[in-house]
């Protein structure tokens, strides 16, 4: 289970991955939005500062709440995904990293990737589920 955060365009400001409480998930959605509203009053209509505003945003959120600090390479090279989602989060069999870390760093090197891009890797790498490509069968 994954709450997404998302602009129209399918660009992702935020996500919650796993089950949690209202609370948690009130106060996921808050940041999102409030994140938001700061993102576009400082980048006046800028989409690169507007991208490295949320990409800052999740960089913080890493180091504060994880003690972890993204190497200033990762934030500035065109890293393809595949690869960075599977040298980042510990294999099976190794003690699980929290969902929120690997969002956030997931989200502060691809900030605003698209649903569609990333929902993979949520799933797979972040929440260790497979994803299906079976028909969903009605009852």
């Amino acid at each position: 289970m994954a709450s997404y955060f998302c602009l129209a365009d399918g660009s992702v400001l935020h996500l919650v991955a796993g089950p949690v409480d209202a609370a948690t998930l009130l106060r996921e959605a808050r940041w999102a939005v409030e994140n938001r509203k700061l993102a576009v009053a400082t980048s006046k209509g800028d989409v690169d500062r507007y991208k490295a505003f949320f990409r800052t945003a999740h960089a913080e959120r890493l180091r504060q709440e994880h003690g972890l600090g993204i190497e200033s390479q990762l934030l500035d090279e065109d890293v393809p995904l595949a690869s960075f989602a599977g040298r980042t989060f510990p294999e099976r069999g190794k003690r699980p990293a929290p969902a929120s870390r690997g969002v956030h760093l997931l989200l502060a090197v691809y900030p605003l990737a698209k649903i569609d891009q990333i929902y993979e890797v949520i799933f797979e790498k972040i929440l260790g589920e497979k994803i299906s490509t079976l028909p969903v069968q009605g009852t």
